[in-house]
């Protein structure tokens, strides 16, 4: 008797393991633009901290004219950034799951660019606390 209630429980209706599926598929995009917007805030406050040591400067040509205006840097790193998060969101949501794989590799190349930068502000911060 035992046995029959274990082939009855594991036996899912498949309906309800796709709609878990999808589910589960959506938090993990919503959680990949999440931390894509997270780490590009790190890039921001880690760049101005290690520009406000007087050290070091901003590498980025595109960057190097905003990164002295605060508004404007806000405006470009702050609020455009989440302002494309939220529309990706949206615009994934709209599509739904399975035609957001393209979507879903560009997430996975940004946050892979992001983390390697700032695994070099990490280093950049050991170098100014340790050399300089």
């Amino acid at each position: 008797m035992s046995s029959t209630n274990i082939v009855n429980q594991s036996s899912a209706d498949p309906k309800q393991t796709a709609v878990i599926s999808k589910k589960s598929k959506a938090l993990i995009f919503y959680f990949k633009l999440l931390m894509l917007y997270l780490l590009n805030i790190s890039d921001w406050l880690c760049t101005e901290a290690l520009i406000a040591s007087g050290r070091f400067y901003e590498a980025n040509p595109i960057m190097q004219s905003v990164v002295g205006d605060f508004w404007l840097t806000l405006l470009v790193k702050g609020i455009l950034p989440l302002v494309l998060v939220l529309l990706c969101a949206f615009i994934f949501r709209l599509a739904g799951c399975e035609e957001g794989r393209f979507a879903g590799l560009i997430v996975n190349i940004g946050i892979i660019a992001y983390s390697l930068l700032n695994v070099w502000h990490i280093a950049n911060f050991v170098l100014l606390f340790s050399l300089f």
